[in-house]
Formats: structure tokens, sequence, C-alpha cells
């Protein structure tokens, strides 16, 4: 059995960028003891009689051999010749655990923790570690970029022409953006630090505004 493995985790996109706390259920495997880990009764194994103890059987295709993997001991090359009971042959037995895990801010789909010491235990007592591979939500409004997030925000023709101060949706609530006068179309805006905290540096990340301008179907007279 592999000393480490990964489970997913899902979550929200707010867990995501501002971290949290999550309770963690995982099953791991331990070698059998029972067998020594090699799912033989007694821990005895005998030669393979497929591939012959090589691990590998030929298989051909036309006038070319090629070796493959042997199916009948996985390429180990012994098998047992009766099956332990404790662990039905397969060499090891399968145990559930929890953990709580700190999420720390800053992180996306794709990113793995490490959490040490709650893998898989080898039949030398060793144990491997467990990687929590995150899964992170999108969002309704933002759409996020690495550290950087992006949103759409309209904005009147009245206040692109005038220019005016308005306020501006984050991801921590309210920002001001001071539109300039002249404003054009779908023009980006910059608001700094705005953004999400880099999980390594804990630099902020910046938040783009593009304003696309809205513009009424009929003007008045005082418009």
């Amino acid at each position: 059995i592999p000393s480490d493995f990964i489970v997913n985790l899902k979550l929200s996109f707010k867990e995501a960028v501002f971290g949290c706390k999550k309770n963690i259920d995982f099953t791991y495997k331990c070698s059998c003891k029972t067998c020594n880990g090699t799912g033989a009764k007694d821990g005895k194994l005998q030669t393979c009689p497929k591939c012959q103890g090589r691990g590998q059987v030929g298989v051909s295709q036309g006038f070319i051999t090629f070796a493959q993997t042997c199916p009948d001991c996985q390429g180990i090359g012994e098998k047992a010749s009766e099956k332990c009971s404790d662990c039905k042959g397969l060499g090891y037995n399968e145990s559930k655990d929890s953990v709580e895990l700190n999420i720390p801010e800053g992180v996306d789909t794709g990113m793995k923790l490490r959490v040490n010491a709650k893998g898989n235990i080898l039949k030398n007592g060793t144990r491997g570690d467990m990687y929590v591979k995150i899964i992170a939500a999108e969002d309704d409004t933002f759409i996020r970029d690495d550290d950087d997030i992006y949103i759409e925000f309209p904005v009147f023709f009245t206040q692109a022409i005038l220019g005016q101060s308005i306020k501006v949706p984050t991801i921590r609530g309210e920002a001001t953006l001071n539109l300039p006068k002249g404003a054009k179309d779908g023009q980006r805006f910059v608001l700094e630090k705005e953004g999400v905290k880099d999980v390594h540096s804990s630099r902020m990340g910046n938040q783009i505004v593009k304003s696309p301008i809205k513009f009424p179907t009929s003007l008045n007279d005082e418009q």
C-alpha cells in the first residue's frame, strides 16, 4: 500500500478566500498484522504460476510480443495460495478517523495541504501523510484569478461623463471608486489591495472593476 493518499475538500468561495476550520472524515489503510501485509494465510506466499515469479507476462500482437505486469500477482512474482481471513487477501485493513484542519486564507482549487502522519500505516509501522486537495466554488458576483478579483459594475452615463465617487462591492464589503471625467465604456479600474491575500507571502491582490456605461433609452430636458 502507498504511504500517502489524497482526499478532496470542497470549499465555498468565501471559505477559500478568508480561510476556515473544517472537520475532515477520512479512511486510511493499515497493513494487516495477521499476515504481515502479504494477504496470505500465515504470511505464506508461493511463486506465481502465471508469470513463474517474473512479475511480467508476454502479450503477443501480431509478430510483436510485449511485456506487461502480471495480472495475477500485480507484478510481485508471488501470490497467496490461501487468503488471509482477517484482510480477505488484501494485505491491509481499513480504519476511519477525523481531523480538524485550519484552512489558511487564500487557498484555491488544486492546492494541496499536507497533514502529517495521517496517511496509511505500513507493515514496518511508519505512517505516511494525508494530502487535502482544495476544490473552491465560484461566486455569482466576483471572478477570481489567482489573488486578483474581477467584477463588472455598470455606471450611469452621467457619472461617466462628469466623473463621480461611487461605492463598489468588494469581497470584504464596499470600496470607493473615483471615476474620472470622461470615463470610457468598459474601462477598467484597479482597487489596490482589495483582492485575496496570497497564501504564501500574505501579499494582497487587487480588485479590477470593469464599468460598462448604462445609457438611457430616452432623455428628458433636464438630462
